[in-house]
């Protein structure tokens, strides 16, 4: 599979300012309906490579329509359609307000190598039991030691299973387990990654860890490299809350362990930020300044190339629909965080995209 660049120059179009930023790939999640990128013919899943600036375009259908794009500044956008006139409009994923960091594009890079992986196992893991996440070293005999969620379950007696990602659904001998103090020892069969399952006193499943057990020097590097991941979906999760945190943590370690290298940049992906708009389309609202963070409360201005557009837009998240607020005066970001979501219109014209801007102030 290969990338595209494109760049649409459509005729009779009349020029629409749009900001042009360094290309960065993000991730969609959670897919519902049918999705395309702009200028594409397939169907964009779960876990493709999405280019920031790229333009979403629900595909007529009778499902409703959403999707989740996480692009690697910590960006988590939401978007959702229920009619065909709101799913006409089409998505602009939002430009990285930030350089993103590299382990932030490392992570992205291997949450899409997974995703094309079907060894690798779902991404989206049962949620109905507590789930957590460890690397630990192998000691001398043959047990790690785990501290996380388990360091949270009160002493006494249980029991564990331990098996492998790969073979999902193989049942597994049950091993006694007495946990005193703030971590438990698990026995181990080898270097690995392993689905471990512990189990109280009534049989009741209380924990399910994604556990990488490696010898040493081995396991201090991958633990290093593990802790920035988590430092960094901490971070973005209380920037932007809803990230998928332990599914990531769990890409990430299955990633390394299978040997998915992160280096190259995804293959899935498709470009599209128009340097023209359709003459029957009206231009996509800009926001004066920037999306991104600020120190101070700041005034936020809707502007649009269009002559005589009406910009419609809502600031909870939630799509813009025809009946939504009316553009009249600049939007005041006042001591919190506030997402932005807005599309112009105008007579004669087809609505523009919706656009997206998340604007934080600084704690």
């Amino acid at each position: 599979m290969h990338l595209f660049v494109i760049a649409l120059l459509l005729p009779g179009g009349v020029f629409c300012q749009q900001s042009r930023k360094k290309m960065a790939f993000g991730v969609a999640w959670r897919v519902i309906g049918s999705w395309r990128l702009a200028g594409g013919r397939n169907s964009v899943s779960d876990g493709d490579a999405i280019a920031a600036g790229s333009l979403l375009q629900p595909v007529p259908s009778t499902h409703d329509h959403s999707i989740t794009i996480l692009l690697p500044d910590g960006q988590r956008i939401l978007y959702e359609c229920f009619s065909s006139r709101d799913c006409q409009r089409g998505f602009r994923v939002p430009s990285l307000f930030r350089k993103p960091t590299s382990t932030g594009v490392d992570l992205l890079t291997r949450v899409n190598a997974v995703s094309e992986r079907r060894e690798a196992g779902n991404l989206h893991d049962d949620p109905g039991i507590a789930r957590d996440e460890a690397v630990a070293p192998i000691g001398s005999d043959n047990k790690v030691e785990v501290a996380g969620l388990a360091s949270a379950l009160s002493d006494g007696i249980y029991s564990y299973s331990i098996g492998s990602p790969l073979h999902a659904g193989v049942q597994h001998v049950r091993s006694p387990l007495e946990k005193h103090g703030r971590s438990i020892k698990l026995s181990v069969p080898s270097d690995g990654l392993f689905d471990v399952r512990i189990y109280d006193r009534l049989n009741t499943p209380r924990i399910d860890l994604l556990l990488v057990a490696l010898r040493q020097p081995r396991a201090a590097r991958v633990s290093k490299s593990y802790q920035a991941v988590e430092v960094l979906l901490k971070d973005w999760n209380e920037d932007y809350q809803g990230w998928p945190i332990h599914e990531f943590r769990r890409a990430y370690l299955r990633s390394v362990m299978f040997g998915i290298a992160s280096a190259a940049p995804p293959q899935t992906a498709i470009y599209s930020l128009p340097k023209s708009q359709a003459a029957d389309v009206a231009c996509e609202p800009q926001f004066k300044p920037d999306p991104g963070v600020f120190k101070n409360d700041t005034e936020v201005v809707l502007l649009c190339d269009t002559p005589g557009a009406t910009i419609r837009y809502t600031v909870d998240g939630s799509q813009p629909l025809e009946g939504a607020t009316t553009y009249g005066a600049p939007i005041i970001v006042k001591g919190t965080a506030l997402t932005i979501k807005a599309y112009a219109s105008a007579e004669g014209k087809r609505d523009s995209p919706v656009v997206t801007g998340i604007f934080r102030i600084a704690d």
